[in-house]
This record gives structure tokens, C-alpha cells and sequence, in this order.
């Protein structure tokens, strides 16, 4: 069980997060410029937000250093945000995480056949990875949280790396690659998409999906967390796949921020999103966070996900 430390530097409203960060450049652009999104997140806890002037990419800052974010995603991250504090995944993240693998499957059925070679970047718990398996798959995936892992490798014996980078695969290995809800926790997203294409066969797909930081219905504050260094928005997310060489597959099914990408050998455009970080941090601009509080706006959000975290620890289907 984390100490009482623990619970104050990641709970405490009104201060901020045990971290120092760094000044970063726009990881899709290269620019410096930028506007002010937010300065709290939906903990009401002192986190800035910044949107790139150039592309809109939103990015935290100061961002994590890369050995303050390593250490996180080892060791607290599953704890801070899905509440699991006994060293495996909880019984409402396995019920969740086991109905978005087969809906994933599903998506991907016209290339998860019998002997197609898959990555899953990111991989959990592993449910992605039994599934595609249990559809003749070879699989492998790249989990940095330990437990999780280990929990992969235990339950589903699927390999599963740290990390993975070009030593590790070459060119075209993978006829698909998947990676979900996963580059938003990333200091350098588009280096890593790039790094996937590169593992892509010429005609693999990758499945990629992150939040979509304008999805309607949803009070600002609650687009804003520690966990998340990088928010995207459908035309951010994809340029980002555009300069890695990716453009939506015409044949699957997407949802704004949930896309099926192809390789494509077209041009990559000019790296910009014209007014584009103005437009969202005019949207997205949270209340100020003792008004956000008094408000009451919190409350619903709050009730609700903790309502599907019953539901699905105690629910069978």
C-alpha cells in the first residue's frame, strides 16, 4: 500500500506533482511557441498544460524528464490511476481491458490471420495479445509497467519486453502493430510512431488510439492529468501519423482519435495547424480550480467513473 506521502503528492488539491521536468520543444513540429491551455488538472491539482502555436499538439509543461517519467510508469502510474495497489491489475481493469481487446480483434480481423506476425506496443495486461493469439497470431508485446507485465507473462505466456527500440526489431517485421491509449503518456510521440512504421511491413496496419482532448461531454478539467504529457486532437493525431509516413486506411472503421493507418509514400505536409492551439485553448480553458470546486461539476464525473469501476468488479459480463 503506497504511504501517506504518496496520497498527498499525487491527491492533494492545489499543489502540484512530485516532479521537476524540463522546458521541451513541440516533439512533432520542433517549435518552441506555444499557447497556455490549462494550469490545473481534473485532481484540481497544479498541472500546465501548453498547445504548440505551430502544429496544436498540447504537450505538459515543464515536461517529465525521461527518468522521472521511467520510474513512473514502473512503479505508481497503475496505483495513481486505476487504483491498483496490490501489485496486479484489479478485476474491473481486466473486465475492461478483455471487452476492448475483442473489440479490437474484431476490428482487425482481415489481418489477424493464421501465421501474421503482431506487436502490441503497450500491451497491459496482455488480453490484446491472447486474443490476436487465439486467432493463429504470433504476438509479442512492450510493456514498461512491471506488474502488468508480469501479469501477461504469468496468465496469457505471451512474451513481453520493457521496452523495445530499432535494435530490437528490424524493418518490416510486423504485418500489424497496435498500440492503445498509449502515446499520450509519451515525451516523444512522433519518434515513436515513426519508430513503428518503420517496424511495418509495406502493407501492415497500425492500429493506433488515444484520447481525444475534444471529445464533447466531457468538463475541461477532466481532459487534464499527470499521466497524460501529450493531449491529441484528430488533426494532431493525424499529422503526427503523416509524418511518420501514415495515412487512415480507407477499409476500417475509425472514431476521431481511434484510427486504422497504412503506409504511404505521398509527401509529408508542412507541419502546421494555423490557429489551431488559439481555437483550443479558447475550448478547452478550465474554470479556475477553487470555482471548478464549488461548482459542483466534479461531482458527476467523479460518481461515474467510480460507478464503472463497481460495475465492473462485480459484474460477470
Amino acid at each position: 500500500m503506497p504511504s501517506p506521502r504518496y496520497f498527498i503528492n499525487h491527491f492533494m488539491p492545489f499543489t502540484g506533482y512530485p516532479y521537476k521536468g524540463a522546458p521541451s520543444a513541440c516533439n512533432l513540429c520542433g517549435s518552441t511557441e506555444s499557447v497556455v491551455v490549462a494550469e490545473s488538472d481534473r485532481r484540481l491539482k497544479v498541472l500546465r498544460s501548453i498547445a504548440c502555436e505551430q502544429c496544436g499538439l498540447i504537450r505538459t509543461d515543464p515536461m517529465p524528464t525521461v527518468p522521472e517519467l521511467a520510474d513512473y510508469y514502473a512503479t505508481a502510474y497503475r496505483a495513481d490511476y486505476q487504483l491498483a495497489f496490490a501489485g496486479g491489475p484489479p478485476p474491473h481493469h481486466l473486465k475492461r481491458s478483455a471487452r476492448e481487446a475483442e473489440f479490437r480483434a474484431s476490428l482487425l480481423a482481415p489481418k489477424l490471420t493464421a501465421g501474421a506476425r503482431l506487436l502490441d506496443f503497450g500491451s497491459g495486461s496482455g488480453e490484446f495479445l491472447a486474443a490476436a493469439r487465439a486467432r493463429g497470431c504470433e504476438v509479442i508485446g512492450v510493456e514498461p509497467g512491471r506488474d502488468y507485465a508480469a501479469y501477461a507473462r504469468t496468465h496469457h505466456g505471451v512474451e513481453v519486453l520493457d521496452d523495445a527500440d530499432d535494435a530490437t526489431f528490424a524493418p518490416a517485421s510486423f504485418d500489424v502493430i497496435s498500440t492503445h491509449h498509449v502515446m499520450e503518456h509519451l515525451r516523444d510521440p512522433a519518434d515513436v510512431i515513426e519508430r513503428l512504421a518503420r517496424w511495418l511491413k509495406p502493407d501492415g496496419v497500425l492500429y493506433a488510439a488515444v484520447p481525444n482532448m475534444a471529445a464533447t461531454g466531457k468538463p475541461p478539467h477532466e481532459r487534464f492529468h499527470f499521466a497524460h504529457v501529450h493531449g491529441f486532437v484528430r488533426d494532431t493525431f493525424d499529422l503526427t501519423a503523416r509524418r511518420a509516413g501514415l495515412v487512415p486506411h480507407p477499409d476500417y472503421w475509425r472514431e476521431d482519435t481511434t484510427v486504422v493507418y497504412a503506409k504511404t509514400d505521398a509527401p509529408v505536409p508542412a507541419l502546421s495547424n494555423p490557429g489551431l492551439a488559439q481555437r483550443l485553448a479558447a475550448e478547452l480553458k478550465p474554470m479556475p480550480p477553487a470555482a471548478y470546486l464549488a461548482s459542483g461539476a466534479w461531482i458527476w464525473p467523479m460518481v461515474r467513473r467510480n460507478a464503472k469501476a463497481v460495475r465492473d468488479t462485480f459484474v460477470s459480463k
